[in-house]
């Protein structure tokens, strides 16, 4: 290369890569015109918060201008010159200032602040937010949403469950025993027969919601006061009970995972205090995250085992172990398996029951290492769970009372939407002080019209029982007449009524003289007392009832109501316990 050439040279390939970073408005040092645009509207349009029509003004935001600008924030910039970028700017501008002015003039939340919603949202609106500490908020979810959450945790668990069964020999091999029980079970007490006249004849010729709705309504009008006829004490004995249930539902509803936890959250947390498992139930429940001690989340494949924690709780000096309720299909089979066998001095939910037992025999000696720690030995254990893990929770409580499986230290259980699983035979083993000590320390509580406090096999019965009685009567209506009963355009006949009390009345006896084999029998919730929470549709507040734990099951069939399953969600414990708790307070500031 000749010597008067370098420099020339080398001056040509400066000006050449001065020329390339200018065009490319992504690695110059002036900012672009078109990404300021674009990030100022994308700043607009979450500023705004609308009101009115959310679910449209909100969905089309979310879903298709940020993500449009956001993209065209990446991609454009680059390709553009200095002169092409600030007339595209301009355009950009004209072409995005109708929305932005709709969007302006939209009726919008004063505190804008804390709707915020997500962390893309915070970053958007402040970029250097988190550089300088200041995390994103969680907002607590609306009612419809954390109900949607709740479900999404469930299909999400019914899923890898249907995978998991499709992989594992070991898993698929458990479903098949089962259910190959269950299906034995029904055929040999009768009960598959009378759930087959009851529900699968009218649901095959167009009855079966007819009839629901029917018995709903009879229901409503019979058994409007069911919960005082079950009432045992006044408030001011469960006063402590509400108070301590209130603190520790949020355990349970912590066990079933990080999803279920951000359904029920009614507070503003950081993101950060949500990002892992053991963050999320130490936010949830007010311990330290350094006093979860044991986590519990594996499936074995030959055995089911629910999902569980313990924490060390300083405020009642105990260890809680919180147990998950239904959250897949493989809890749901553990559910059904209804029918009792032997379990610690008298008959339990065998599902159940063997459930106590794995648990145990898993996470025991984690437990006791636990409770050998110097500054905790004068602790408790306190059980807690919802659903299938309350009902697991009750005959642990039973097992640890009568195997003095923690020696001498307090046992106690709160026990949330509990299954009837136990039945104590008294009178035939020699431990019953021991089952009603268990008992004593066990308290139970019911969310208004929830339905799965009431299921046993007797009370499916009762429940086949009342729906053939009012199936026989509207078999021979017409199609017409029922169809305007259901839309309630007119009443339900006087025979329908009768058809219902002659069952009440002989349903029982036909049932016990129904065919006996093992495992049926009558159970209860092996509680003190059963805290029955009632939603006055009024005021919208809750009355709390306690009640005798064995009169609420024998006296009681299953309710059928339109929120007999949604009043069983974890949130809806936790809102009725709010409720109840801020209830007391003012009572006592007055």
């Amino acid at each position: 290369m000749p010597p008067e050439a370098g420099p020339t040279a080398s001056a040509e390939a400066d000006e050449k890569s001065t020329a390339t970073k200018k065009l490319s408005a992504g690695n110059s040092d002036e900012p672009s015109a078109v990404r300021a645009a674009l990030s100022e509207a994308r700043q607009d349009l979450w500023r705004a918060q609308p009101v009115l029509f959310p679910g449209l003004f909100n969905a089309l935001r979310d879903f298709v201008f940020d993500p449009a600008l956001a993209i065209s924030s990446v991609l454009i910039p680059p390709l553009l010159g200095l002169t092409a970028d600030n007339a595209l700017a301009k355009c950009f501008t004209l072409i995005a200032m109708p929305i932005k002015h709709v969007y302006g003039y939209i009726p919008r939340d004063e505190d804008s602040d804390r709707s915020m919603r997500a962390v893309s949202r915070s970053v958007v609106l402040h970029p250097g937010a988190q550089a300088q500490g200041r995390m994103p908020k969680f907002r607590p979810p609306s009612d419809l949403r954390s109900a949607f959450l709740g479900s999404v945790s469930f299909m999400v668990g019914a899923a890898s469950d249907v995978v998991g069964v499709a992989t594992n020999p070991k898993k698929m091999k458990r479903w098949v025993d089962a259910l190959g029980q269950l299906k034995a079970y029904l055929n040999a007490s009768g009960v598959g027969d009378e759930l087959e006249e009851a529900i699968m004849k009218p649901m095959l010729r167009g009855r079966l919601f007819c009839n629901l709705k029917i018995l709903n309504d009879i229901q409503e009008v019979k058994n409007a006061d069911r919960a005082e006829k079950a009432k045992c004490c006044s408030v001011r004995d469960i006063e402590d009970d509400i108070r301590e249930g209130h603190r520790l539902m949020r355990f349970a509803t912590a066990a079933y995972g990080t999803t279920m936890i951000k359904s029920a959250i009614d507070k503003d947390v950081g993101e950060n205090e949500l990002c892992d498992e053991t963050s999320a139930i130490a936010t949830h429940t007010g311990v330290d995250p350094a006093d979860v001690r044991l986590l519990y989340r594996k499936d074995d494949g030959d055995q089911l085992i629910l999902h569980h924690f313990a924490a060390v709780d300083h405020k009642s000096k105990s260890i809680v172990l919180a147990l998950r309720g239904t959250l897949s299909l493989s809890g749901a089979i553990v559910d059904v398996q209804g029918m009792a066998s032997n379990f610690c001095c008298g008959l339990a939910h065998q599902g159940m029951a063997e459930m106590a037992d794995t648990i145990w025999n898993t996470s025991g000696e984690d437990l006791k290492k636990i409770f050998a720690e110097p500054d905790l030995k004068e602790y408790g254990l306190t059980i807690i769970g919802h659903s299938l893990g309350a009902g697991t929770a009750c005959l642990l409580n039973i097992k640890c009372h009568i195997d003095k499986l923690v020696g001498d230290r307090s046992i106690k259980c709160y026990a949330f939407a509990p299954p009837p699983t136990f039945n104590p035979c008294k009178d035939v083993e020699p431990n019953d002080d021991l089952v009603d000590e268990a008992m004593k320390n066990c308290v139970a509580f019911i969310h208004d019209n929830d339905a799965v406090p009431f299921l046993s096999v007797a009370s499916v019965r009762r429940l086949a029982s009342l729906l053939d009685a009012v199936d026989n009567v509207t078999e021979n209506m017409w199609f017409f007449k029922r169809w305007k009963i259901f839309h309630e355009w007119d009443e339900i006949p006087q025979n329908v009524f009768e058809s219902f009390d002659n069952a009440i009345k002989h349903g029982t006896k036909d049932i016990d003289a129904a065919r006996e084999v093992d495992g049926c029998c009558e159970v209860f919730i092996p509680a003190r007392v059963i805290v029955w929470m009632k939603k006055n549709l009024t005021n919208k507040h809750f009355s709390a009832i306690g009640c005798d734990s064995t009169r609420v099951t024998s006296d009681n069939t299953v309710f059928i109501s339109p929120d007999m399953f949604t009043d069983h969600l974890p949130e809806q414990y936790e809102d009725a316990l709010d409720d109840l708790l801020e209830q007391q307070e003012g009572q006592k500031n007055d």
